[in-house]
């Protein structure tokens, strides 16, 4: 029998094989256009421990990218830290916030640029802090001049949460995504 996930048509999965399996869909792909901000609910369950998002974007005007976590419909609005690192070209710069109403995730594209987010959340189920990490790249300008942005942070207010809502400081982003679910 093949090593999943080299499946063959017909083949007869056992559950020891199918939970070998990285990443499962938890939300499927979606789209969306000149939106202030987009939610999952119920996307945060006990069947996994951690999460990741991946995100692809532009935004209208010079609003950077975020999240917040949202437990039974409602999003959380305060509580979150961040450090950031970025590459922009040959210069390089760190910067720190705390106790902010949400979770930077991307910088701005201001326009026609699409860019990309991977974000791991690690327990946003769980009644703890969650942390996260975010590698961010983006294009603001052409994307012959990408920049390499990564956040790493937390919510650390104790509380299980199931679902998130994405969105953008200012302005809309047009974009879609995805989030998986995995235990380590």
């Amino acid at each position: 029998m093949a090593t999943p996930p080299d499946f063959t048509a017909g083949q007869v999965l056992t559950a020891a094989q199918m939970n070998k399996i990285g990443l499962w869909v938890v939300k499927t792909e979606t789209a969306f256009s000149a939106v202030a901000s987009v939610t999952a609910d119920s996307v945060f369950t006990a069947d996994f421990t951690n999460y990741v998002l991946k995100l692809r974007y532009t935004t209208s005007t010079t609003g950077s990218v975020s999240f917040k976590l949202r437990a039974s419909g409602t999003s959380a609005s305060t509580n979150y830290n961040f450090q950031s690192i970025n590459g922009n070209g040959a210069s390089v710069s760190a910067s720190g916030s705390t106790a902010q109403t949400s979770a930077n995730i991307g910088i701005l594209t201001n326009g026609s640029f699409f860019s990309s987010a991977s974000v791991d959340l690690f327990g946003p189920q769980l009644a703890e802090a969650t942390t996260y990490t975010s590698t961010n790249m983006n294009s603001q300008g052409a994307y012959t001049a990408p920049i390499n942005y990564y956040i790493a942070g937390n919510h650390s207010t104790a509380t299980a949460y199931d679902g998130i809502e994405i969105l953008v400081a200012s302005g809309t982003m047009t974009g879609s995504y995805t989030i998986y679910g995995y235990n380590e």
